[in-house]
């Protein structure tokens, strides 16, 4: 089926994910105020350095958000990588934009000075490359998908997990059992990975290359889609 969404009900397609059954990993869905699925949110990596240090700062519920096409995480963690991008990219602007941090670079140029994401939910870490949250637009500019979460409230302290990461990984939605898992998709191999922590090895790391997928191409407007 490639890279063309679809939906199964009873059941799931092995064939569809790195490792087939035994690299589809279950969790269990964290308990939220939103009643929505979740996992815990519990720390945040920006090439390997901690954003959020599991067991150390507070964890937060990372939504899973099949609505949005973003990934918004909480104004304390963002600071922190905001911080190491404008150090890798001086011209880095966060604030002509009301959402997203950009620069007046191709994406290109973009991707090997900055480094991999890994988000840690629910004991696992799920890591993307530069090229999976740089997103190119028609201005000439890079736009970073990864923003600050900017509902109000206490919903300001969530991780919405949308189709920037989801469209990676092979998800199975069990009612019954109130479980979610989650497993790399054939197409998104060699882009993402997921591990449990400490155990990441160079072969398994990302090539962080300065090619860049079609995929990541977006309309002008950067029209992202997001619920709630």
């Amino acid at each position: 089926m490639g890279e063309t969404p679809y939906a199964l009900f009873g059941g799931y397609n092995s064939t569809q994910i790195v490792g087939g059954a035994e690299g589809l990993k279950t969790f269990k869905n964290f308990e939220n105020w939103l009643g929505t699925w979740a996992l815990e949110g519990q720390g945040m990596f920006y090439g390997g350095k901690a954003m959020q240090k599991p067991g150390e700062d507070t964890s937060y519920p990372a939504i899973i958000d099949t609505g949005s096409s973003q990934l918004s995480i909480p104004p304390d963690v963002f600071e922190k990588i905001r911080s190491e991008w404008a150090q890798a990219l001086p011209n880095l602007d966060c604030t002509s934009d009301k959402t997203f941090c950009h620069v007046k670079e191709s994406c290109e140029d973009v991707a090997p000075k900055v480094k991999p994401v890994g988000f840690q939910m629910s004991d696992y870490v799920f890591e993307i490359n530069p090229e999976q949250y740089l997103y190119k637009s028609s201005h000439k500019k890079c736009y970073f998908v990864i923003h600050k979460c900017r509902l109000p409230g206490k919903n300001k302290n969530l991780f919405l997990i949308g189709d920037a990461f989801l469209k990676h990984f092979y998800s199975v939605y069990d009612f019954d059992r109130d479980t979610v898992s989650l497993g790399v998709n054939m197409h998104s191999k060699g882009k993402v990975n997921m591990y449990k922590p400490g155990q990441r090895s160079e072969e398994e790391g990302l090539k962080n290359s300065t090619a860049l997928s079609q995929e990541a191409s977006v309309d002008s407007d950067l029209n992202f889609v997001q619920t709630k």
